[in-house]
């Protein structure tokens, strides 16, 4: 979907390389740029039912850092996420666009 100068790609039934399992990414792209400057993510907290707390953390990848938002069990229904990432992404671009 376009963003002003951005688009933004959804992704869901991600299979994951690493130890961190996905449910969904919405990555940000700038112009024709191949690689993205942005992504928010769904990732699976494994240790929810041990430690407690949501089923899946809202994270943040800028290109230089990993920020963690908090779990929910929010992030692993598709309309709650996309709503949530896509207000970040408007918040974060809006002086860009």
């Amino acid at each position: 979907m376009p963003l002003g100068g951005y688009t933004a790609v959804f992704l869901d039934d991600i299979v994951s390389a690493g130890s961190v399992k996905y449910r969904y990414l919405l990555f940000i792209f700038e112009g024709d740029s191949q690689e993205p400057c942005y992504i928010v993510a769904s990732e699976l907290n494994s240790m929810a039912k041990k430690l407690g707390g949501g089923s899946h953390f809202l994270g943040l990848f800028d290109g230089e850092e990993h920020t963690n938002c908090g779990s929910s069990d929010d992030w692993a229904d598709e309309a709650k996420f996309t709503l949530e990432a896509l207000r970040i992404v408007r918040e974060r671009f809006e002086a860009k666009t």
